[in-house]
């Protein structure tokens, strides 16, 4: 866990090209646009959550209240500090108890990451993106 205070807040404008560039970072073959992400901001105002470690933005979350995660992403040196489960958790709290979402089925460290918050594989779509499939990722937590 991070020893620096972090802090979990709504997206804002002005977060676009830090965005973009965690974006970058964590997706090199397919990185969303500027365009998607200023969408994604207008659809889900609400849920296109930032997380901030001092000044530094270190990573964020998009989902739909239907509690699909859109996309999700953490800046490298800032990951296995506890700040995507925080994105995960503020997101499953959002939507009550329910998560899906796509993953590249060769992305074996996402796929190990969600696994461990408690969700399955329940389908695959294949060539999703491009030639790779997705696997159809599910939480459904009760108490």
């Amino acid at each position: 866990m991070l020893d620096t205070k972090w802090n979990i807040r709504k997206f804002k404008i002005e977060d676009i090209n830090e965005i973009l560039e965690i974006e970058e970072q964590a997706f090199p073959k397919t990185p969303f646009p500027r365009e998607a992400f200023l969408d994604h901001a207008d659809r889900f105002p609400e849920s296109f959550i930032i997380v901030e470690v001092g000044e530094d933005i270190a990573g964020y979350v998009i989902f739909d209240m239907n509690g699909h995660i859109l996309s999700m992403a953490v800046k490298h040196q800032f990951r296995r500090k506890g700040l995507g489960t925080a994105l995960f958790m503020h997101a499953l709290q959002c939507v009550g108890k329910r998560l899906r979402l796509e993953v590249r089925s060769k992305n074996v460290g996402a796929i190990s990451f969600y696994s461990k918050l408690g969700m399955r594989i329940a389908g695959k779509i294949p060539k999703y993106y491009g030639n790779d499939d997705a696997l159809v990722m599910v939480l459904n937590w009760r108490r």
